[in-house]
């Protein structure tokens, strides 16, 4: 991310912005093309994360597929500043040239690495129906709650994280993170939110991560969906930063943290508790 936060901010000097720890007054337009770039480049960060971490566990192939994701990812946000007529920084080229080389050479290792993974369906029949029900649940309570609670540094509050939880504690890290994309990416183009791209790295990494929660304790999953909601809400303030500015980032972040995750971890733990007793089968499918 070195190489994309200078990019970042030569993009920022371009528009006449020489400081981010002051509230940025930029184009609706200048936002919505930092926040894809940010995006992208974050984007080539976590997925690049996630291939090494299968390569270690010696599931090589899927390790191979995502670090040519990540590739594609971080080789977008290399070239989408001067497509959107934006200068480039030379240091930052440079940096995420080399972090690009290292994503190809993890691709590398993990194509020609021996694999110990099984093959297994990708999504089953009963996956993808509760991904549909559960993604238009959290379209519509997202949807509904973002409008009677509008934020002040833009963007909107909800609690639609909440059923995100839900599934991802009752059905895994699959569904879990389409649920994330898919359900408040609806909402946000619902209720107008611009940047909405943002949204499928913010929540779909929240409910990948939520999903590991499945089957464990209490303890564990108040954890794991700890890290879930900080990661969602991290997200949002990396790109708010160059987008807003840090004080608006600031707010919004503590926003995020505690009336958006916190809230909507409480919430989940309580419904998945009751879930779990009225419809056992539900999770061993």
């Amino acid at each position: 991310m070195g190489g994309a936060s200078l990019q970042a901010m030569a993009m920022l000097r371009f528009v006449g912005v020489d400081d981010v720890f002051q509230s940025l007054s930029i184009s609706s337009g200048d936002k919505i093309n930092f926040a894809l770039f940010l995006t992208l480049s974050l984007s080539s960060l976590i997925i690049t994360l996630w291939a090494g971490s299968n390569i270690l566990r010696r599931r090589t192939r899927i390790g191979g597929l995502l670090a040519f994701l990540g590739l594609i990812s971080g080789f977008g946000s290399l070239i989408l500043p001067p497509i959107l007529g934006y200068p480039f920084s030379v240091y930052g080229a440079l940096l995420m040239l080399v972090g690009l080389a290292l994503t190809g050479l993890l691709g590398y290792l993990g194509f020609k690495t021996p694999s110990a993974e099984l093959k297994t369906r990708l999504l089953t029949p009963v996956d993808i129906a509760f991904v549909a029900v559960f993604s238009a649940l959290t379209a519509v309570i997202t949807g509904s709650t973002g409008m009677v609670l509008p934020s002040p540094t833009g963007g909107y509050t909800n609690v639609g994280d909440t059923v995100i939880f839900i599934a991802a504690l009752l059905l895994g890290s699959k569904v879990g993170g389409l649920v994330g994309v898919i359900g408040p990416v609806v909402a946000d183009l619902f209720v107008g939110y611009p940047r909405w791209f943002v949204t499928v790295l913010a929540h779909g990494s929240e409910g990948f991560i939520a999903g590991l929660g499945k089957g464990r304790n209490i303890i564990v999953q108040i954890t794991i969906l700890l890290i879930s909601g900080f990661a969602m809400a991290t997200t949002y303030f990396v790109v708010n930063v160059f987008t807003k500015g840090y004080p608006l980032a600031v707010i919004s972040y503590v926003r995020d943290l505690f009336g958006q995750a916190l809230v909507s971890i409480i919430l989940s733990l309580v419904l998945t508790k009751a879930v779990e007793k009225a419809l056992p089968n539900l999770i061993k499918k």
